[in-house]
């Protein structure tokens, strides 16, 4: 992972950074797991700024996905993960291989992978159900993603 927001990290802004190489996201925006102690700990993460960055992820390399520990899945460039809520990802470009180049999705827990979530098959995008805030999960927990450049998008989000 190249850059991470992530276990409660609120109000941050992450802008004009240029990021390849992630095994597993380019830049994410992550909750902790839905009900788990971590959340309680740490809270939501929310209201941070993702702006004017680049991404060139694409995921391991063929080697990698053959290794036990490597995560075979590779989710997208940009990801706001689990309930967050209230962030913009804006201006942002990317040109990832595979993956979504943005993306919203929900870790799916399995103890039985090295990461404690599902890693391969990709899991779903746009499964969220949990919402920390932001006018809930009909309202993309209040996410905004705005003018950014990408080849493919999740169909949930809003056109750029």
């Amino acid at each position: 992972m190249n850059f991470l927001l992530t276990d409660g990290s609120s109000y941050n802004t992450l802008e004009n950074n240029v990021a390849s190489t992630g095994d597993f996201f380019g830049y994410v925006v992550a909750d902790p797991l839905p009900g788990t102690s971590t959340l309680r700990l740490m809270g939501p993460s929310h209201d941070n700024v993702v702006s004017s960055n680049v991404s060139h992820s694409d995921g391991p390399i063929p080697v990698q996905k053959f290794i036990p520990v490597s995560s075979r899945h590779y989710l997208g460039s940009f990801v706001v993960l689990n309930g967050t809520y209230n962030n913009q990802i804006l201006n942002d470009q990317s040109w990832a291989s595979r993956g979504s180049d943005f993306a919203w999705a929900q870790a799916v827990p399995n103890s039985g992978t090295p990461i404690g979530v599902d890693n391969y098959p990709p899991a779903l995008h746009c499964n969220v159900t949990a919402s920390e805030g932001g006018g809930g999960v009909g309202n993309l927990n209040g996410n905004v993603w705005y003018g950014n450049t990408f080849q493919t998008i999740d169909p949930c989000l809003p056109p750029q």
